[in-house]
């Protein structure tokens, strides 16, 4: 297992939720920029995971409001036991992005503030484990930081360990693919609740882009 990730599984994870608890309650549409996607394009998703849910908050709120079969990813043992608790109706699965411990296709995938935390040696990997849970003609929902350059920043909460944190387009990587076709995206400044701006400090700007998964419509054949 890479160290970064080891470092998630065996304890950080749990530290960074505590530390958070209070921000995971109920998912307002209003201002979690998923969940305004789901709204603004009348997706009407029946089966939905999020890879790194935290306690399923925001896939609460998917089953609450239309009804669908959500499962959460989440390598947080914290975090799952208080979304048992909390979110009897979210199916949880401990595992990471790079290896997903399902073997089903969801309609809709939500993949929020996950990549940036991915060590570079699973960063292709976890692309394709995302990929595969997303059935052919279905959404894929990306948030993340959106810089204007890739960066990379130590992580501060263990200035003692080799740990980073990389922050690009990840979306973009789904889009070159020419197997993802860009929806949309909300930009705007990664605060909280997350505000929309056009104007934003590079540190502080963040994306949530909605892609559709069109793994042949997007080529074209040549005429003969």
């Amino acid at each position: 297992m890479d160290t970064q990730l080891r470092t998630f599984m065996e304890g950080e994870g749990d530290r960074y939720f505590e530390r958070n608890r209070s921000l995971y309650g109920e998912a307002d549409p209003a201002t979690d920029p998923p969940l305004r996607l789901i709204e603004s394009y009348d997706l009407q998703p029946k089966t939905v995971l999020e890879v790194g849910c935290s306690n399923g908050y925001r896939l609460a709120a998917v089953a609450r409001i239309h009804g669908a079969r959500v499962t959460g990813v989440e390598p947080s043992l914290a975090a799952i036991a208080d979304g048992r608790e909390q979110f009897p109706e979210v199916r949880f699965e401990r595992g990471s992005g790079d290896a997903i411990p399902l073997d089903e296709r969801f309609d809709l995938v939500i993949v929020n503030f996950v990549f940036h935390w991915v060590d570079r040696s699973l960063l292709l990997r976890t692309v394709a484990e995302i990929d595969r849970v997303v059935e052919d003609g279905g959404f894929l929902i990306l948030g993340d930081y959106l810089p204007a350059h890739p960066t990379r920043r130590p992580y501060h909460h263990l200035p003692d360990r080799d740990l980073y944190t990389y922050k690009q387009d990840y979306a973009e990587m789904f889009a070159a693919s020419k197997c993802y076709q860009r929806i949309a995206v909300l930009a705007g400044r990664h605060s909280q609740p997350p505000i929309l701006s056009a104007v934003v400090d590079d540190d502080d700007r963040r994306g949530t882009t909605l892609l559709r998964k069109r793994s042949q419509e997007l080529y074209v054949e040549p005429a003969t």
